[in-house]
C-alpha cells in the first residue's frame, strides 16, 4: 500500500501580474500548509489551474518547487493532459523532480472515448514513462473531463499497471464508487475530493482526502480524519458547505487573500475570475456565522 494518505491540500498556484506561475510566492505558502495540518500538497491540480498553464510553465514550476527544500515525499503533482506526449513529458518531469506521485486525469476533449481508448492512453503512458511502483494516482473528475472512471474501468487501469497505479482521487465524491473500488482492490488508496464527509469516508476505507478547500482549515480537517470527533466533523461540514454555489477556485483565492491580507492571491489565470461583490459578502456572512 502507498505511504500517501491523510489530508492533502489541492493547493492554489499563485500567479504573477504577467500570468506566470509564481513559485517564489508558493513555496512559503506550501511550507506553512505542511506545518499546520496538511499531510501533503497536491500542486497543479484543478484548484491549481493546471490546465490554464502550458506544459513548459508546469515543468518549470515543478522544478522550482523541487529545488526549494520542500519535503518532496509530501508533494504530488498533477500531470494530466489531453495530449499523450505532454502527459508523458509532465509525468517524467514530476517523477524526475522527486514528487511522491503524479496525479493523472484521463485525456479530455474526446468525451465519447470508450474504455478501450482510455486504457490504451494509460498503457502507452506507463510504457513510455516506466514509473516506479506506487507512483501514479488516477484522477476521476467527470464534471471537468467528461470521462468517468467507473469501477470497472478504474479496476482495469489499476490491474493493467502492475503496481504503478496505487489508487484514485475521486472528485465526483461518489461514496458508492469508492466503496466498490475498495472492495475490488483492497490495497488501493482512494481519496475523495472533498472533506465534507471525512468520518464516513474513513469508515468505508478511504486513505484520506485531496481537496482544494482543506487549505483553508487544514488543522481541523486533520483532526477530524485522525480522531473522528463528530462535533468537529459537523463544523468541518458547515465550513465546506459555506462555499457551495461559488466557484471553488475563486472562493479559495478570496479567503486565502483575506487571511494573508494580500490581494495578489486573488489573481487567477483567465478564464477564472474573482468572486462577485455579492459572493464575497455571502462568504463573509457564512464564515462569520460559523
Amino acid at each position: 500500500m502507498s505511504a500517501i494518505r491523510g489530508i492533502w491540500a489541492a493547493a492554489l498556484t499563485p500567479v504573477t501580474a504577467d500570468f506566470q506561475p509564481d513559485a517564489a510566492k508558493a513555496i512559503p505558502y506550501y511550507r506553512a500548509l505542511l506545518e499546520n495540518g496538511c499531510d501533503g500538497i497536491n500542486v497543479l491540480g484543478t484548484t491549481g489551474e493546471a490546465m490554464s498553464f502550458s506544459a513548459g510553465q508546469r515543468e518549470r514550476y515543478m522544478q522550482a518547487l523541487a529545488s526549494s527544500g520542500l519535503p518532496m515525499q509530501r508533494m504530488m503533482a498533477g500531470t494530466g493532459a489531453a495530449s499523450l506526449d505532454e502527459a508523458v513529458a509532465l509525468t517524467r518531469a514530476a517523477l524526475g523532480c522527486g514528487f511522491a506521485a503524479a496525479l493523472i486525469m484521463p485525456p479530455f476533449f474526446y468525451r465519447e472515448a470508450r474504455d478501450e481508448g482510455i486504457a490504451a492512453f494509460f498503457d502507452a503512458l506507463i510504457a513510455a514513462v516506466k514509473p516506479p511502483p506506487k507512483s501514479l494516482l488516477l484522477y476521476n473528475f467527470p464534471r471537468m473531463t467528461g470521462i468517468a472512471l467507473h469501477a470497472d474501468l478504474a479496476n482495469r487501469l489499476i490491474a493493467a499497471s502492475g503496481d504503478r497505479i496505487f489508487g484514485m482521487k475521486d472528485s465526483s465524491n461518489d461514496a458508492r464508487l469508492q466503496t466498490e473500488i475498495i472492495a475490488r482492490r483492497p490495497g488501493a488508496s482512494i481519496f475523495p475530493g472533498s472533506e465534507s464527509d471525512l468520518t464516513e469516508a474513513k469508515r468505508r476505507g478511504a486513505a484520506g482526502c485531496i481537496s482544494g478547500s482543506v487549505a483553508l482549515w487544514p488543522g481541523l480537517a486533520k483532526s477530524v480524519f485522525e480522531n473522528g470527533d463528530e462535533a468537529q466533523a459537523g463544523e468541518l461540514r458547515r465550513l465546506r458547505a459555506s462555499l457551495d454555489g461559488i466557484p471553488l477556485v475563486a472562493a479559495v483565492r478570496y479567503l486565502t487573500a483575506r487571511s494573508h491580507a494580500d490581494p495578489d492571491w486573488e489573481r487567477a489565470m483567465p478564464p477564472q475570475q474573482p468572486p462577485s461583490v455579492e459572493q464575497r459578502e455571502r462568504l463573509d456572512r457564512a464564515l462569520a456565522s460559523i
